[in-house]
């Protein structure tokens, strides 16, 4: 009985060590990777020169504002705008409703897949429109992005 105690006991301290040590490995991956969906972090050997300016009051509150729209720090954004970069951040902000009919669109089309909705019996042409007009989105919106660039 000793035995298997002490087995036991040994199983789970070395799972908790596993478990530990997957942990660690997982939070250093996010590490490395940085912001899911950010801007790719910079190293500091890159950024060694500072700049400075002055700014009033209000262009201040405005850039800090600006800032926090788009979910960065008033140095990044600073920087971008110095340089002069386009923010890809919300690339599809202005589109927004046109995202939400295709997301709605996509939802119909995996609805009408299951075979609760057999009794249409145009089913497949109503699929292939949704498809259709699924495809047109994407060319639109992509199209876009390649014209800004």
């Amino acid at each position: 009985m000793e035995e298997n105690y002490l087995k036991r006991i040994l199983i789970k301290t070395t799972q908790k060590k596993e478990q530990r040590i997957n942990a660690e490995k997982r939070k250093k991956y996010f590490q490395e990777i940085g912001r899911k969906g950010g801007l790719k972090t910079k190293s500091n050997s890159q950024l060694t020169k500072v700049v400075s300016f002055r700014l009033t009051d209000m262009e201040y509150k405005d850039s800090i504002r600006e800032s926090q729209k788009y979910n960065l720090r008033l140095s990044t954004y600073a920087r971008l705008r110095y340089l002069e970069k386009t923010f890809k951040i919300k690339e599809f902000e202005n589109d927004e409703f046109l995202l939400t009919y295709g997301n709605s669109f996509i939802r119909i089309n995996n609805l009408l897949r299951h075979r609760e909705w057999n009794m249409f019996e145009n089913k497949k042409r109503i699929m292939d429109e949704i498809e259709e007009v699924l495809r047109l989105i994407r060319k639109y919106l992509y199209s876009k992005i390649d014209r800004d660039e």
